[in-house]
C-alpha cells in the first residue's frame, strides 16, 4: 500500500513562539541599522522609508523591511556595469536620473581615484577593515552592496538567536521550549503518523527539522544536504541537487528562500564564476565577506546573491542550485499530495 504524502509549509509566523522576529520588528530593525546619508544623522534606510511614505497611494502598512531591502538591489542593478569584454552600464540607466544621489550616497573611494584595486570610505567605518574592491563592481554598486550586507547581517543575528543549534550548545532544544517544542512534535505526527512528511519552510531557520529529528518520534529528515541534526564545526556540506528532484518517499525540510547556516561561494571548486552555496554549523556573517558574489539571471539586471532571500527579487535569485530543485520538489508535492497545510 503506497503512503500518503502531507505536505506542510510554513510561513512567517510559525517561529514565531519560538522567538522568530515579527515584521514590524525587524522592520524597525532596518531602520535603525546600516550606513548614514551625508547629513551624518540620517539612516539611508530611514530615508528610504520615508521617501516612500511621500509616495502618493504608499502608506506605513505598504511599507515593510523586504521593500526597503528591494529599493537598495533595485538601486544596485541601476549602478551595475554588465558585459564580460566590454563593460556597459544597466540597461535603464540611459532613462532614469536617481533624485537623491548627494544623500544616499555618502562614500568616498580611499586615494581619490578608481584603480583595478580600491577601497571605499565609508564614515562610520573603519577604513582599515574595509573590503578590497577587485574591479568588478562599479564604487556605487559596491557601496550599495556593502549596505546590503550589514543589513542582512544584522537580520541573521535576529534569527540566530532563536536558531542557533551545535552538540555543545542549542537556543531550539532549551528547557524554555520544552513544552512547545512536545506540542509540535506530537502535533506533526498525529497529522502524519506513518505516511510521508514533506515540510517547506520560507523561514531562514533548521528547526522543525531538528525538533523532529530529536523527538521520540526519531524522524530522519532530509533538508537537501547529508546532514543530521548537528552540523560539524567545519563541515561545508554541499547540497546533494539530484536527490532533492529524485528523492519523493523521504521526509523532508527544504528551506524555499534559503537559511542563516548556508554560505555562497562567488566562485565553484574550479574557479570558475558560478556561485555555490554550502550548509555549515554557525550562521553567515554576511558583512564579514571578502567578496559578493553578482549573476545576472537576466541580461543588464545584476543581482547581489545572498545565502537567503529577502526582499523583491525572489524570482531571479532562486534559479541557482539548491533553491531551483527545492522549488521544483515543492511544485511536484503541491500537485501530488494528499493534505496540504499552511502554518504561519
Amino acid at each position: 500500500m503506497n503512503k500518503k504524502r502531507n505536505v506542510i509549509l510554513f510561513g512567517a509566523g510559525a517561529v514565531i513562539d519560538w522567538g522568530g522576529p515579527k515584521t514590524p520588528d525587524l522592520t524597525k530593525l532596518i531602520r535603525e541599522r546600516g550606513f548614514y546619508t551625508k547629513d551624518g544623522k540620517t539612516r539611508i534606510t530611514d530615508f528610504i522609508y520615508n521617501k516612500l511614505l511621500e509616495v502618493p497611494g504608499y502608506d506605513e502598512t505598504d511599507i515593510n523591511f523586504e521593500t526597503i531591502i528591494n529599493v537598495i538591489e533595485e538601486l544596485i542593478v541601476y549602478y551595475a556595469n554588465h558585459g564580460l569584454r566590454k563593460k556597459v552600464p544597466a540597461l535603464m540607466k540611459p532613462f532614469f536620473n536617481i533624485n537623491f544621489e548627494d544623500e544616499i550616497l555618502n562614500f568616498s573611494i580611499i586615494g581619490g581615484e578608481v584603480k583595478q584595486l580600491y577601497k571605499l570610505h565609508i564614515p562610520g567605518k573603519d577604513d582599515e577593515w574595509s573590503i578590497m574592491n577587485h574591479g568588478e563592481e562599479t564604487p556605487e554598486q559596491f557601496f550599495l552592496q556593502q549596505l546590503l550586507a550589514h543589513l542582512l547581517t544584522d537580520i541573521t543575528i535576529e534569527i540566530e538567536q532563536y536558531a542557533y543549534h551545535t552538540a555543545s550548545k542549542t537556543n531550539v532544544l532549551t528547557e524554555q521550549n520544552a513544552e512547545m517544542n512536545k506540542l509540535f512534535q506530537d502535533w506533526v505526527n498525529l497529522i502524519n503518523g506513518n505516511d510521508v512528511l514533506r515540510m517547506y519552510t520560507l523561514n531562514y531557520d533548521r528547526n522543525f527539522k531538528i525538533l523532529l529529528t530529536q523527538s521520540t518520534y526519531k524522524y530522519e529528515i532530509f533538508e537537501g544536504f547529508d546532514c543530521g541534526d548537528v552540523i560539524g564545526y567545519t563541515d561545508q556540506l554541499k547540497p546533494q541537487a539530484r536527490r532533492i528532484l529524485e528523492d519523493q518517499d523521504s521526509h523532508i525540510h527544504y528551506n524555499l528562500h534559503g537559511s542563516v547556516f548556508w554560505r555562497v561561494r562567488a566562485l565553484n571548486q574550479y574557479q570558475l564564476e558560478l556561485p555555490e552555496f554550502y550548509l555549515a554549523c554557525g550562521a553567515y556573517i554576511e558583512q564579514n565577506t571578502d567578496e559578493f558574489p553578482t549573476f545576472q539571471s537576466e541580461k543588464g539586471k545584476t543581482v547581489f546573491l545572498t545565502n537567503f532571500i529577502t526582499g523583491y527579487q525572489k524570482t531571479q535569485r532562486a534559479i541557482f542550485s539548491p533553491f531551483k530543485q527545492m522549488q521544483a520538489a515543492f511544485d511536484r508535492d503541491c500537485i501530488f499530495c494528499d493534505k496540504l497545510i499552511i502554518v504561519g
